[in-house]
């Protein structure tokens, strides 16, 4: 059992993405009976502000302080309650020491939508708040919504991806969901031709997702388990649109570099070219950051 979301952050800026992405985190930390904290960094200005007439540091500090005032006022007209907190530095920095101050369970994050390329050069923030957050961390893509009814998660065996089915199938569970168990086999053509490493690789993965199986029927979730060969993520994109996925959750190896996420990781390759909300999930089974490896 992985720690309960109990505490949910969301970080907001004056963008449309992160304004959908926050009216998620009501909808989540409602249904989750969960505390909602939102946070808006201002980030540090070193050129000449004369230059484009600003007249002081408050000047670029106003449309963060402003859209957190609007998600007050509409949290407000739910009936719910945020706790608003406004911060100026780097973003990716202020938004996990936050997370770390206030014990935070799970993380949301919006992006606009772009090309891949678009992603990968501009979504250093999120891909930082992925490497160094202390707890899960949601990414949510503009105009898409987060629901549970069916999940995909990818498995390889290893504890961080285990740690992923588990969040799953707590999720599924707590919200009538099916789990889908998908696992890729990637063996570099060198290797393939040794002998048994194939069939080694094969073995490996399809006692992960027996494991899957009957951890979803200990909590009566429905698992269907498929494996693939090839290209990780694009067999795992490729899988959520044939499928109807609704939210893809994968593993993390704990807190990393931001580098090791940007240099063609499996998760921000899926993020980059899915549409679908993305859970990455930073803790094993005793509640704690893995190990960065």
């Amino acid at each position: 059992m992985l720690n309960p979301i109990k505490k949910i952050l969301v970080a907001i800026d004056p963008g449309p993405a992160s304004q959908m992405a926050f009216r998620q985190a009501l909808r989540l930390a409602s249904s989750m009976q969960a505390k909602l904290t939102a946070i808006s960094v201002s980030p540090r200005y070193e050129g000449n502000m004369h230059r484009w007439q600003i007249r002081d540091t408050d000047d670029m500090d106003l449309p963060f302080k402003k859209c957190l005032q609007e998600a007050v006022r509409h949290t407000s007209s739910l009936g719910q309650s945020v706790c608003a907190v406004h911060r100026r530095g780097e973003p990716a920095e202020e938004i996990v020491t936050l997370a770390e101050e206030e014990g935070i369970d799970l993380l949301l994050m919006g992006y606009p939508k772009r090309t891949y390329v678009e992603r990968v050069i501009l979504g250093r923030t999120t891909a930082k708040v992925i490497g160094l957050s202390p707890c899960d961390v949601l990414m949510i893509p503009e105009n898409s919504e987060v629901n549970f009814s069916r999940i995909l998660v990818g498995v390889d065996g290893s504890p961080h991806s285990m740690a992923a089915g588990q969040r799953a199938l707590e999720l599924a569970a707590s919200y009538g969901g099916e789990v889908h168990g998908l696992t890729v086999l990637d063996v570099p053509v060198d290797r393939s031709l040794l002998y048994g490493v194939l069939d080694e690789a094969r073995h490996k993965n399809f006692t992960a997702l027996q494991i899957l199986a009957r951890q979803g029927e200990k909590l009566a979730v429905p698992v269907i388990t498929e494996m693939r060969e090839g290209s990780p993520y694009t067999n795992i994109v490729n899988y959520s649109e044939e499928k109807h996925i609704e939210l893809i959750v994968l593993g993390s190896y704990g807190r990393t570099a931001f580098t090791r996420i940007l240099m063609g990781s499996v998760v921000e390759r899926v993020a980059a070219i899915s549409s679908l909300p993305t859970l990455v999930v930073k803790q094993t089974d005793s509640g704690t950051a893995g190990d960065a490896t």
